[in-house]
């Protein structure tokens, strides 16, 4: 797992949404996937968002990331992953529920292409509502169309809106989808909700798609979603 171009520029345009107060959490301790000339298209990117950045500002010795999500004002960022091998300082798998006392312990949490790996994604995905701070942001960049084998699953539209909005509350702040060969392209992707066929779309080889999002300071009501094209 790790940070390739169009995940940096996802985080650079979002990074208006969050503080660098409190504490941040990804899952999987990710490393920075892109070679130099693509952090000097990164770098030249974020100018666009009113970031005046170095290749040196956003990198590390060990290649991972923490001083990229510094440079781009993220919060102070844990990890957590199934392993230890890379350093990560939460030792869970998401195949499970979450403890209590992660619950509510984070500002901003970042699913960095994790949970299409893990066979009970819904429960992932509960755990990382569960651990995100009322008025915190979520934040995914995940395969989607034209990815097949990559993981378990290739998560649709009915994720972020079906589950996040309609079904958590939450404010979409961002859902896109952003083709691999085309990384400035940026696709929005509405509600699903009542359109004919849901959110069915199709795409020409692999694709990620990316969405942020935050949570309301007072929960709804939950109950399972159903897909948009059902409800």
């Amino acid at each position: 797992m790790g940070v390739s171009l169009i995940p940096a520029m996802f985080l650079a345009r979002n990074a208006r949404h969050v503080t660098a107060t409190g504490t941040g959490l990804i899952l999987g301790r990710q490393r920075i996937h892109m070679p130099e000339r693509t952090l000097d298209r990164f770098v030249a990117a974020a100018t666009l968002h009113g970031f005046r950045l170095s290749r040196e500002e956003i990198t590390q010795p060990d290649g991972f990331t923490e001083t990229l999500f510094a440079a781009l004002g993220y919060p102070a960022m844990q990890a957590m992953d199934f392993t230890a091998k890379e350093g990560a300082e939460h030792i869970r798998d998401l195949n499970r529920p979450v403890p209590a006392s992660l619950h509510e312990a984070f500002d901003v949490v970042i699913d960095g292409g994790t949970t299409e790996h893990i066979f009970y994604i819904a429960q992932a995905l509960d755990s990382c509502h569960a651990m995100l701070k009322p008025g915190g942001v979520m934040l995914s960049y995940v395969a989607c169309d034209g990815w097949f084998g990559h993981g378990f699953f290739q998560t649709g539209p009915d994720v972020p809106w079906r589950y996040w909005h309609h079904a958590r509350g939450y404010e979409m702040l961002e859902v896109s989808v952003v083709a691999r060969r085309h990384p400035r392209k940026i696709v929005p992707i509405p509600d699903p909700t009542g359109r004919h066929r849901g959110g069915e779309m199709a795409f020409s080889g692999p694709q990620m798609l990316l969405y942020a999002c935050r949570k309301p300071l007072e929960a709804p009501p939950y109950s399972p979603p159903i897909q948009g094209h059902y409800a």
